[in-house]
């Protein structure tokens, strides 16, 4: 909901998901070296994933992201909204691949409507979400999306993708300047950052919300919610705010094509 179920409605939900995005990246430069990039074994799906960074040391390095987070937003410790985000989160971890590991989740107090997890199975709810759902099946519906952030490590796939952008970019700057054609490399450079972000991250980002969406709602099902609250809740999101960035430039797919997609999905297994 990083999914964001949320930012597209809100777009201060949209500045908090980046900042926190750019605090993680700090984070990884910081304390990590990017290793050899290689296909590795995701244990929840048993797919064959390209990653550059170990999960262990990716959840290390958000840990100082998360920590930042909680001293700048209050959180909640009890209350009803406590409570309910902590009754439907155990339902849906139960029935996740994930189910018997320990998570940290936190109830934000503030109005952005917002929902993400981090790296380290930690994740934020914020209250403003919880004022604008209608029931605890679309809230089911944001948390299936969360977990299977997590699931599918979309938090690695991102950084490894984006590192290997900038690599990439940096290599054929290096190799204009070095030319002799006359060609400014740090011009280079600011146009290659914008191409990478349009043409591998922005587009990655969009393919894992959609893949959140769809395995979210398979732990919906399992979990006893009604998958056609998944539906409804674009609908809501999309009635909260109509102002939206171009496709092309956004981390997140159109609130139609989701809808349309879920649907889909919903036919097709039979829910």
């Amino acid at each position: 909901m990083a999914v964001n179920t949320k930012a597209e409605a809100n777009p201060r939900g949209t500045r908090t998901q980046d900042k926190l995005h750019r605090k993680l990246f700090v984070a990884l430069a910081g304390s990590l070296t990017l290793a050899a990039a290689a296909c590795s074994v995701n244990p929840y799906t048993g797919e064959q994933q390209f990653a550059a960074y170990d999960d262990a040391q990716l959840s290390q390095a958000s840990a100082q992201a998360w920590q930042q987070l909680q001293a700048q937003t209050p959180t909640l410790s009890s209350g009803s909204q406590y409570n309910r985000v902590q009754s439907v989160w155990r339902r849906i971890a139960a029935a996740s691949p994930k189910a018997g590991e320990q998570w940290d989740v936190q109830v934000f107090n503030s109005e952005e409507v917002n929902a993400f997890v981090m790296p380290g199975n930690r994740v934020g709810v914020y209250t403003g979400l919880l004022n604008l759902v209608e029931n605890d099946d679309q809230l089911a519906a944001v948390l299936g999306h969360e977990v299977a952030h997590a699931i599918y490590r979309h938090a690695n796939q991102r950084a490894t993708r984006a590192a290997a952008a900038s690599t990439a970019v940096q290599i054929g700057a290096a190799a204009v300047g070095s030319s002799g054609l006359g060609v400014d490399p740090n011009q280079v450079n600011a146009l290659g950052s914008v191409a990478a972000n349009l043409g591998v991250v922005l587009p990655y980002s969009r393919n894992a919300e959609l893949e959140a969406d769809l395995a979210g709602v398979d732990y919906m099902v399992r979990a006893g919610y009604d998958p056609r609250a998944a539906i409804r809740l674009w609908e809501v999101m999309q009635q909260a705010n109509n102002t939206r960035t171009a496709d092309f430039l956004s981390t997140h797919p159109n609130p139609d094509v989701r809808q349309q997609r879920i649907r889909d999905y919903i036919q097709q297994k039979g829910y």
